[in-house]
């Protein structure tokens, strides 16, 4: 009993946000800021809304995640960072972006509700019932500072996907515990990821 309730103690422990772990997501989203309005890319028109207008959007996806690929690299060989450190910081990461996607739901709602634009992307729908509109969103297509945050927040959720596996694939193979279920499970998610930024000007239209 003793030795569950200290390893429990631990898990809560490790679960509790830090600075450091903000520190950590809020670089890798300013990257992807970053990376997203400037790095060359494919300019795809987005589906045709209800008032006939279209979002355009840069897909530079896989070339901003190639690029953070070899900045976190660069980062290990010259050891400004540890390979495992997402891996280490896996639980304080994980209640630390909870917090944040909260914070940022709250604001997205609040902002929609007050929001006098009249565009389809923009403009408030509003059903008056809190969970549902919360849930949905308030706007169809909501911004910050001429950002899309439907397509940011997918691309640093694909991204980040791979970044997490990489980490803990480092953290095994420090460990001697990898194997060929722990190769395979890589080799498939790296494939799904890289195919999905390979053919991301797809997804502008869903």
């Amino acid at each position: 009993m003793e030795d569950a309730a200290a390893a429990t103690a631990d898990v809560l422990a490790a679960l509790a946000p830090s600075w450091s772990a903000a520190v950590v997501l809020l670089s890798y989203l300013a990257y992807l800021a970053a990376a997203g309005a400037l790095l060359p890319g494919k300019l795809v028109a987005g589906a045709v809304l209800p008032d006939s207008s279209r979002l355009h959007y840069r897909c530079n996806g896989l070339l901003s995640l190639l690029l953070l690929l070899g900045l976190s690299a660069l980062g290990v060989y010259m050891g400004w960072m540890t390979p495992t450190v997402v891996a280490d910081r896996g639980l304080e990461l994980l209640s630390t972006t909870f917090i944040f996607s909260v914070i940022v739901s709250f604001l997205l709602y609040y902002t929609g509700l007050r929001s006098r634009h009249q565009s389809s992307s923009l403009k408030p729908h509003a059903t008056g019932s809190f969970i549902q509109d919360w849930w949905f969103g308030v706007q169809l297509n909501p911004h910050f500072m001429g950002v899309d945050l439907k397509f940011f927040f997918i691309r640093a959720g694909m991204m980040a996907w791979l970044f997490i596996n990489l980490s803990l694939l480092a953290k095994s193979y420090l460990a001697g515990s990898v194997n060929r279920a722990v190769i395979l499970y890589q080799f498939f998610c790296g494939w799904y990821i890289i195919d999905y930024f390979i053919h991301e000007e797809f997804m502008t239209s869903t």
